[in-house]
């Protein structure tokens, strides 16, 4: 009987992971959150969201994207998708800006273009 509230609690933590993530992914002093049309993608110098549509890449990197890509096939492949991201560090114009990724949405993974 004892196994059955060991198995519960390990569950309710599995599920609220996701959101125990999204909750450290908050405004700080770098700067408020904001939505990003983008493609996050594996580089070599590390995981980014390129916004589409600018020459601007923002560092981030997420497990479960990472391991959507790596099923796929990382080097053929980039998600799309909108993503809420908050950063990390000020921005600086030609420069990558480091964010965390609050949460996504809409995600399709498609071929690198």
């Amino acid at each position: 009987m004892k196994i059955f509230p060991l198995f519960l609690s390990l569950s309710f933590l599995a599920a609220s992971s996701a959101s125990i993530r999204a909750a450290e992914c908050k405004e700080q002093n770098s700067g408020k959150c904001f939505d990003v049309h983008g493609r996050y993608n594996t580089y070599a110098d590390g995981d980014a969201i390129w916004i589409i549509g600018t020459k601007r890449l923002l560092e981030a990197s997420d497990d479960k994207l990472d391991d959507m890509l790596k099923k796929a096939g990382w080097e053929d492949h980039s998600i799309y998708g909108d993503f809420i991201v908050c950063p990390e560090s000020i921005y600086q114009p030609h420069h990558k800006q480091r964010v965390c990724i609050q949460s996504y949405k809409n995600l399709k993974l498609g071929p690198w273009k």
